[in-house]
């Protein structure tokens, strides 16, 4: 039985029965969402927030706020007969004390999103988070939220993981938008409050995915070299952990030759007192270091030279050692950050790229650049095509081992973004080569093809800068063609690229 008492006051607290609601004929709402976890959270819940009503007479009401709670409870049963035997609290209005044109207030009042707020994704993470954490089973707060048992877990973990410091640099920059995803990388780097600083503002900036990937990339560095360090002191190696401050005459053990005519290892090294260590400028694991010898000259590391040294016209001698005979170059730690900066990128960039490929729509230009790349054949298109380590980038791009059979079944969407796929893993393959952000002579010289590399580089990330991918500062340095400044070199090494570049342009 309903609860239909005569209301005295403004608004009365009841229970009714669906059947004795009429919906309004008024109400300016069109589309009431009903979206899979509001219907989940109504079977489960049923109405929680009571519905506001006016009554019509003895046993009928006009309903006047509620709409989407009313639909949402009726779509929980089948029959007619069900949907109207469904009970929900409802507050009774005073029809004494409404004046017109009250309803159409009262709507935009309650819906228009300058009068209410809901709740932030991490408000919502830390109310699972209370449910969970005051004993109620994942399992139960998923079925009662309409969310799906992922979701909650994921949730949870998010509001676990960002802690008070982190909550507060978040109110204090008015950043409420963040999503979970967002969030959760932010708890993941939550006991650092400088690289929660930096992540923030490459979202600001529209780089967060890139500062993502430098940041574990960068905490996975100094863990490895926090193991390394008491290994090279237990084996009396000498560390320069700046590698600028090696002296001008050292030279990596790879450069010079040893007792047998072979390359130097640091095992046979290991006795010369020029034997020292150093962060490798492109490590292929966290931690590697790179062996020199500081004095190769001194140690004995090259025969001594001939006494018909070559003079020059004026009769002076020449050097003839490769230490005095270096071109100028970038600073060891200036091409470490760069190589640091671009493997970063790239693990970005392809994380992005496959996001894409795996979308059912793709994007209107694709098909004209696919059109393009196959017609003038490019050398990424051509060196790299039929290359096995391309196969393996394809696998990891789309997720298929065998695209031909996948083609048998995809949509012409999805074809196109098969093709691209191909395409994708031919320019990637192509500037696999790390040296490609650096503009220094010494580079170019060690890869004879790098302005043609950068090129191709420069075609493929500006087309993907077209659809939408946020280039990284070391990314956008090889669109303009222009020196990676993050970290800058030295002056003088900045001169001394600027000298070569003038001189390769002469």
């Amino acid at each position: 039985m309903s609860d239909t008492a005569t209301t005295t006051a403004p608004m009365q607290r009841v229970t009714l029965r669906l059947g004795q609601i009429r919906v309004n004929e008024n109400n300016v709402r069109r589309d009431l969402d009903l979206n899979e976890r509001f219907l989940k959270s109504i079977a489960a819940n049923g109405v929680k927030v009571p519905v506001v009503v006016l009554p019509l007479d003895e046993d009928t009401y006009e309903l006047k706020m509620g709409h989407r709670r009313y639909f949402g409870a009726r779509a929980a049963k089948e029959t007619e007969e069900e949907k109207d035997a469904i009970e929900v609290p409802a507050y009774v209005l005073d029809p004494s004390l409404r004046e017109a044109g009250e309803d159409f207030i009262d709507q935009l009042i309650e819906n228009d999103d300058d009068y209410r707020r809901g709740l932030t994704e991490l408000e919502q993470a830390d109310a699972l988070f209370g449910a969970v954490g005051a004993g109620m089973k994942q399992t139960r707060v998923a079925q009662l939220t309409g969310r799906s048992r992922t979701d909650v877990s994921r949730a949870v973990r998010t509001a676990k993981s960002v802690g008070e410091r982190t909550r507060s640099v978040l109110a204090d920059a008015g950043t409420y938008e963040l999503d979970l995803e967002v969030l959760g990388v932010l708890g993941e780097f939550d006991d650092d409050g400088d690289a929660v600083d930096r992540l923030l503002e490459a979202y600001r900036k529209g780089r967060f995915e890139f500062q993502v990937q430098w940041e574990r990339d960068d905490r996975e560095e100094k863990q490895a070299r926090a193991t390394v360090r008491p290994q090279l002191k237990a084996a009396g190696v000498r560390l320069a952990e700046d590698g600028d401050t090696l002296p001008p005459s050292a030279e990596l053990l790879a450069e010079l030759d040893g007792p047998d005519g072979e390359p130097l290892t640091a095992e046979v090294h290991a006795e010369c007192p020029g034997h020292v260590a150093s962060w490798a400028e492109n490590p292929s694991e966290p931690g590697e270091v790179d062996y020199f010898c500081t004095d190769p000259d001194q140690f004995g590391h090259r025969p001594p030279p001939e006494d018909g040294q070559e003079t020059d016209g004026d009769g002076e001698e020449q050097p003839t050692h490769a230490a005095e005979a270096k071109p100028s170059e970038p600073s060891r730690e200036y091409v470490k950050a760069g190589n640091k900066a671009y493997r970063a990128a790239e693990k970005a960039r392809q994380a992005w790229l496959k996001d894409l490929i795996g979308r059912k729509s793709a994007p209107k230009p694709l098909a004209a650049f696919i059109t393009e790349q196959l017609l003038t054949c490019p050398k990424p298109v051509a060196q790299w095509s039929g290359d096995v380590g391309r196969h393996n980038l394809i696998k990891e791009l789309t997720g298929y081992s065998t695209l031909a059979e996948r083609a048998q079944t995809a949509t012409p969407a999805k074809l196109t973004l098969l093709n691209f796929a191909v395409l994708a893993a031919t320019f990637e393959k192509r500037m696999s080569e790390t040296r490609t952000w650096r503009t220094d002579g010494t580079a170019r010289s060690a890869i004879h093809e790098l302005r043609e590399i950068r090129q191709d580089a420069r075609t493929w990330l500006t087309f993907l800068a077209e659809i939408g991918y946020p280039l990284s500062s070391v990314e956008q340095a090889v669109v303009d063609d222009e020196p990676y400044q993050e970290h800058e070199p030295d002056a003088a090494d900045t001169h001394g690229q600027a000298d070569e570049d003038t001189e390769d342009a002469s």
